[in-house]
C-alpha cells in the first residue's frame, strides 16, 4: 500500500483479480477509512464493506481476464469525505449505475448508488484513455 499524499491522503493497492482477494481489499479499505476518522462500528463503516465487496467483485468477475492486477485507491478529500476508486482494464462502462429495481440482474451498483447516497455520499464511472475505467464512491468520513 501507497501513501501518495500527506495534505489530503492518497492510498493506493493492486491486488490479483481473483476472488480471494475481495476479503483482502475489504478489510484495507475499512482500516484506512478507520485511521482516517470512520467510526469503526455503525451504518456507514458497514456500508463501505458493502460497497468495497461489490465493487471489487465486479472488476474481478467482469474484468478479470482483461486486468492484471485491480487497483483500489482511497482517498481523503478537502470536505472530509473518503473516495474508494476501483479501477479495471476492461473499456465497457456498466450502465447499473442508472438501471432501475425492474431489471432482472445486475442490480448491484444500483444497490451500491442507494446506499452510498442514503449515507450522504454519491458514486460514479470514469472510463480512462488507455481503456479501463474505475468504478468509484465518496462516503461522508461522519
Amino acid at each position: 500500500m501507497t501513501v501518495l499524499n500527506d495534505a489530503h491522503p492518497v492510498c493506493r493497492f493492486d491486488l490479483p483479480p481473483h476472488e480471494a482477494e475481495v476479503s483482502a481489499a475489504r478489510r484495507k479499505v475499512v482500516a484506512i477509512a478507520v485511521e482516517w476518522g470512520m467510526p469503526a462500528h455503525g451504518d456507514l463503516v458497514d456500508t463501505l464493506r458493502l460497497v468495497v465487496s461489490e465493487l471489487v467483485t465486479n472488476a474481478v468477475r467482469h474484468a478479470g481476464v482483461l486486468t492484471p492486477a485491480i487497483a483500489v485507491t482511497v482517498r481523503g478529500t478537502a470536505e472530509g469525505a473518503l473516495q474508494v476508486g476501483v479501477h479495471d482494464r476492461h473499456p465497457f462502462c456498466p450502465k447499473a449505475l442508472v438501471e432501475t429495481v425492474d431489471d432482472d440482474s445486475g442490480r448491484g451498483l444500483l444497490i451500491v448508488k442507494t446506499l452510498v447516497a442514503e449515507a450522504g455520499g454519491y458514486a460514479g464511472i470514469q472510463p480512462d484513455a488507455t481503456g479501463g475505467k474505475t468504478v468509484w464512491v465518496c462516503l461522508p468520513l461522519r
